[in-house]
């Protein structure tokens, strides 16, 4: 393998973790995206889109003493029908192999930078590529405290008023 191509042993082990991280990053940024999606903006303000549900509510009048129905509408901020995709990476196994090709001791530094490659598969022919195995474990992580919140502030302030 030709030594140009080597890394420092720290940044063949540090690109994986940092994409890791990227996508942790990028999945919260989509989280973020689609929340914003069932908002409208006015000027300064963002104010949850919402379902309006018209429906009839049978009620006993006082006094008359009959069943009368009276048309209601109730409006349902979307953020509170569907779920919020949050995911995080709960676990993440990486597993290359690579081979020390270079030592560089630096003065003034105990530690010695290594500079390795991947290690690749003896074969016949010149090959500079090697194997990395990455498998990732996702799973649907608790919301945040905010949204959590937001969400309960909205549930608890849905709105029921009588049809006009």
């Amino acid at each position: 393998m030709a030594s140009n191509l080597a890394l420092l042993l720290e940044q063949i082990i540090a690109s994986p973790l940092k994409a890791i991280v990227d996508a942790q990053s990028e999945s919260a940024n989509a989280t973020v995206d689609f929340l914003l999606s069932l908002m409208d903006m006015d000027g300064e303000r963002t104010i949850p889109k919402s379902v309006q549900v018209v429906y009839n509510q049978t009620y006993l009048d006082p006094e008359s003493g009959e069943l009368k129905q009276e048309a209601q509408k109730l409006s349902i901020p979307l953020v509170t029908l569907v779920p919020i995709p949050y995911i995080s990476v709960d676990e993440a196994d990486i597993e290359f192999k690579a081979k020390i090709v270079a030592a560089k001791p630096v003065a003034g530094r105990k530690a010695v930078p290594l500079y390795a490659v991947y290690a690749s598969k003896q074969t016949s022919k010149v090959d500079v590529s090697g194997d990395l195995h990455i498998r990732i474990k996702a799973k649907r992580a608790d919301v945040p405290e905010g949204i959590a919140r937001m969400i309960t502030a909205l549930s608890n302030s849905l709105n029921i008023t009588g049809e006009e």
